[in-house]
């Protein structure tokens, strides 16, 4: 008694469900990308496309655009290029692997180029007061600055590079 599934163009009174949603979305996107659409249609048609409770109301967002654009198969080697980079939680593709001769990520660097700039306005500052006040220059206070926070980050740096050597 195995019964052939019923697809919703030949019931259009049938409830859809977020995969139907998702394919009449690719295929507006797909009709964007080829500028078939312009933004404020395709954003009009994406938010009923969500919105959509029937096939029918599916239908009539796609029933002026190319039937070859709307049942175009992915590709195999896009789908495995999607799977390969998974996505965050705010649903951006995590980026590509960094360089195998790249030992630190690119938050650390981050970090060390603050460091060295807040350790170069306090020492510009130092320089300052100290110029201005000619009879002698002032304890050297900016190594409680430089000091404490270098050390973390040698740390952290170096632990970095003992963590994940193969990277």
């Amino acid at each position: 008694m195995s019964e052939e599934p019923v697809r919703p163009e030949s019931r259009p009174e049938l409830r859809i469900g977020d995969r139907e949603r998702e394919q009449a979305v690719a295929h507006l996107g797909t009709a964007f990308g080829e500028g078939r659409l312009d933004l404020a249609e395709y954003d009009e048609r994406v938010a009923s496309a969500y919105g959509a409770k029937t096939a029918s109301d599916l239908l009539h967002l796609t029933a002026d655009l190319p039937l070859a654009t709307r049942e175009k198969p992915a590709s195999s080697a896009a789908l495995a290029s999607k799977k390969a980079r998974p996505k965050n939680l705010d649903g951006v593709r995590a980026p590509a692997r960094r360089d195998a001769a790249d030992p630190y990520p690119p938050w650390l660097r981050r970090l060390w180029l603050v460091y060295a700039g807040v350790v170069a306005i306090n020492l510009v500052i130092w320089l300052l007061v100290g110029v201005s006040n000619s009879a002698n220059f002032p304890y050297f206070w900016p190594m409680w600055v430089a000091g404490p926070w270098g050390v973390i980050l040698l740390v952290r740096t170096f632990g970095a590079r003992l963590i994940a050597p193969d990277r």
